[in-house]
């Protein structure tokens, strides 16, 4: 079985918790709440100038808000692990309602599907950080406390499908992709996932079909001729798979995928030689 450099499915995309909203967290103040706003958008640009406004605004008792912030700076600067540590801390503290912002003098207390948010972005952390046995028990804890069969769930599932990958269960990836395909039938972005899983499993046939409808729907995305090439490889088409990743650097000529693209055309070059 061939695993591939940058295999689609293990790719990490940041999911919609990593923008929780100020309001998430139960504050009063507008200003407050603009502050967290604008802090976590600069997070995301200038890492060490939000990790510096968060440390000024936890002086002044920012509390989870500013802490949440700073984690999210060191996500950003590549600090994974430093900020999966940190936002595993922020949920437990999150739970009991410690440094959390007041309402009607008393300090609020997160829900569950809030707490899921952070575990998982907790999780994600890890998965980045290489540390899979963390990310894993991450993941389980938010998918303990999402609401079952709702959009938070599925949006679970699926990272815990490219862990799963990340750690060589390919047949727990399938299943929870398959899973989440079963329930939304809309979330053709999956398909990809499928196809790698299925592909790692050695279930050709099923690959081919996902990635077929996942070309269809978008047939300018590097990822899935970066697919298509792994699976006509492992079919031993060395020729269309060299035909795919060349497409892959049409399409992108920087970035993980055109990276994968080239080191999988110079294993085959030297295969020949």
């Amino acid at each position: 079985m061939k695993i591939y450099l940058n295999n689609s499915i293990t790719t990490l995309a940041l999911v919609g918790v990593f923008s929780a909203s100020a309001a998430a967290f139960g504050t009063q103040a507008g200003s407050d709440d603009r502050r967290y706003a604008e802090c976590v958008e600069l997070a995301s640009r200038a890492p060490d100038r939000a990790i510096n406004q968060a440390l000024i605004w936890q002086n002044e008792r920012g509390g989870v808000p500013a802490r949440h912030c700073e984690a999210l700076g060191l996500f950003h600067m590549g600090e994974y692990a430093e900020a999966a540590a940190r936002l595993e801390k922020i949920a437990e503290d999150m739970r009991v309602g410690r440094d959390m912002p007041l309402r009607r003098g008393s300090p609020t207390v997160a829900g569950e599907a809030l707490l899921a948010d952070m575990f998982a972005q907790a999780a994600n952390a890890w998965l980045l950080a290489t540390k899979l046995p963390k990310a894993e028990a991450a993941i389980d804890t938010a998918l303990s406390l999402a609401k079952s069969g709702g959009a938070q769930e599925l949006d679970l599932l699926v990272d815990r499908a490219r862990i799963a990958a990340a750690d060589g269960d390919f047949e727990l990836a399938l299943g929870d992709l398959e899973k989440v395909q079963k329930q939304d039938r809309s979330r053709k972005d999956i398909l990809v996932l499928i196809a790698a899983a299925a592909r790692n499993v050695e279930n050709f046939v099923k690959a081919e079909i996902a990635l077929r409808e996942y070309l269809n729907l978008f047939p300018d995305q590097a990822d899935g001729h970066l697919e298509r090439g792994n699976l006509f490889d492992a079919e031993g088409e060395t020729a269309q798979a060299r035909l795919s990743w060349r497409k892959v650097l049409e399409l992108e000529d920087e970035g993980p995928n055109a990276a994968a693209a080239r080191t999988n055309l110079e294993r085959i070059d030297l295969q020949k030689k």
